[in-house]
């Protein structure tokens, strides 16, 4: 199977960036072991939250172990987690069924 999902974790950080730094390296071992492609941390545009990190993998397993090895810091105060899926769309120049 191929990476069916992308998955973007946005998070407030309330901490050093040292700390940061160390969850960082912390979840990059960690989709390391479980398969997961770790995509990079990233500053988020977004004004709700501080940081997105990026996954693709091929399933929510995959993730929910990745993540639960590191376990949420004290210093990330908010997140959420947005998955995204593939749309498997026909060519429109193809017949229908």
């Amino acid at each position: 199977r191929g990476r069916d999902m992308i998955f973007l974790l946005y998070f407030d950080w309330n901490g050093s960036k040292r700390e940061l730094a160390e969850w960082n390296s912390r979840i990059k071992e960690s989709s390391e072991i479980e398969g997961v492609n770790y995509m990079g941390l990233y500053g988020s545009l977004n004004e709700k939250w501080n940081h997105v990190s990026m996954f693709e993998t091929d399933s929510f397993d995959s993730f929910l172990s990745m993540v639960r090895r590191v376990g949420r810091p004290r210093q990330m105060t908010h997140y959420i987690t947005e998955i995204l899926m593939p749309q498997k769309l026909k060519n429109a120049n193809e017949k229908k069924d």
